[in-house]
């Protein structure tokens, strides 16, 4: 499955922003239609099809396809006027069964993305807002069930105020994880990531994370954190794990 995966990621590069050498063939009086569609094509060094881009003046506007160098499809992207819009479709090899769908609104990520198994089966379900990943991943065993056990989030205080004057909350996970990234912050109403949450500093090999406060003598603090962790798991998803934390230090 890997060999696969990496040629569906290959091929798809093109509809990310790579350039290829087109030619062109235009939809019958397009040349004298302003909102009409032509179609630009680019192909392999064997004469086979290898992308197909509907544009509407110089925007992409419709169905864009890559194909493989056999040409099976590999992947079909919807535009509306240069933006990503609707359901998109990746192919395993071969280009007959889907590998995933995802859902885009005004070039973003927004809505459901959903991966099979090469045999049709449901793998995998997520959910996405502006390009942010949010809560309610499900994950599919290959007996159907859905897969229960997750990471939990790990808070642990040091206190070090009596000889450094800090105090420090070690983030860790109750299972090993190939990728983590730690957050203070809330989620947004709907349980999503954003790009106005704070990074916490971490340790990318140990997989851990660190808040520290540094307390002078007769100082009292109290805060109410919410932290963040946002693990990767090996379908590739992001799930993600939300602990509140009561803060109470006095040095």
């Amino acid at each position: 499955m890997n060999r696969t995966l990496i040629l569906i990621c290959a091929m798809s590069a093109f509809l990310l922003g790579c350039v290829f050498s087109f030619d062109k063939k235009e939809t019958k009086d397009s040349d004298v239609k302003r909102d009409s569609i032509r179609v630009e094509t680019a192909k392999y060094s064997n004469g086979k099809l290898k992308a197909e881009v509907p544009y509407a003046g110089k925007k992409k506007h419709g169905l864009a396809k890559t194909y493989d160098k056999n040409g099976e499809l590999q992947l079909e992207l919807p535009y509306v006027m240069g933006k990503r819009d609707g359901q998109s479709k990746r192919y395993y090899e071969g280009g007959k069964q889907v590998y995933q769908t995802t859902e885009y609104k005004d070039d973003k990520m927004q809505g459901k993305q959903v991966k099979y198994r090469e045999n049709g089966d449901l793998m995998c379900e997520a959910r996405f807002e502006s390009d942010f990943a949010c809560t309610g991943l499900k994950e599919y065993h290959t007996d159907k069930t859905l897969k229960a056990e997750y990471p939990k989030l790990i808070i642990t205080p040091v206190d070090r105020l009596e000889t450094h004057g800090e105090y420090t909350l070690m983030l860790s996970l109750s299972q090993k994880v190939r990728r983590v990234k730690y957050y203070i912050g809330n989620l947004t109403p709907s349980g999503c990531l954003h790009e106005n949450l704070d990074a916490i500093f971490q340790d990318e090999q140990k997989k851990t994370g660190k808040l520290t406060y540094n307390i002078p003598p007769g100082t009292f603090l109290m805060d109410e954190l919410s932290i963040i962790a946002a693990v990767e798991t090996i379908f590739g998803n992001t799930y993600i794990i939300r602990r509140t934390h009561n803060l109470a230090i006095e040095n």
